[in-house]
């Protein structure tokens, strides 16, 4: 017979977030921004503000033995993924109201040829991102891409994070460059 998962009390959670470091928040932070990213109506604090109000209400329970940066990751993608379906579904609205062609997310500024053409274009003259990238791209997985380009697991990790970092640099102020 399986256990039920055990959950923290709401003055367990309270404890919890209390004991939260100013690292910790600035790592929410950061993870918020990841998830907010093509949510252009949406802020990383409208997401930390949503997570902490839906884990202090009890809307989502916290388990036992999931640690808090794990948990808030969770929250934060699920409520992510929430407001991405609200706002396409409002574009489906708005995509009816208006008739076909009118108004519709159809038609796309760039191909996708386009966009991968401009990403790789901003790797620059990291030849580890390019290649690495190149590998995501084909959705290769971790294992494959470790011995294709020769790379221990720390050193896919810096390459992944480095190629990463190009692209946030690159295209931080949304997709239109």
């Amino acid at each position: 017979m399986h256990e039920e998962a055990a959950y923290l009390s709401p003055a367990e959670v309270r404890r919890a977030l209390d004991r939260l470091s100013r690292a910790d928040i600035v790592r929410l932070s950061l993870l918020a921004q990841n998830w907010v990213r093509g949510l252009p109506r949406r802020t990383a604090d409208d997401l930390v503000n949503e997570a902490f109000e839906r884990i202090l209400s009890g809307k989502r329970p916290w388990p036992c033995d999931v640690d808090p940066g794990a948990f808030f990751n969770g929250v934060m993608r699920s409520i992510s993924s929430q407001w991405r379906k609200e706002d396409y579904r409002e574009l489906l609205a708005e995509d009816e109201q208006n008739g076909p062609g009118e108004g519709s997310c159809a038609e796309p500024d760039h191909d996708l040829n386009d966009l991968v053409f401009r990403m790789r274009m901003a790797l620059g003259d990291d030849e580890k991102a390019k290649d690495m990238y190149d590998h995501m791209l084909v959705d290769r997985d971790r294992e494959e891409v470790q011995a294709a380009m020769g790379l221990d697991a720390t050193g896919f990790d810096t390459v992944r994070r480095r190629m990463f970092r190009h692209l946030r640099d690159a295209f931080s102020s949304g997709w239109k460059t």
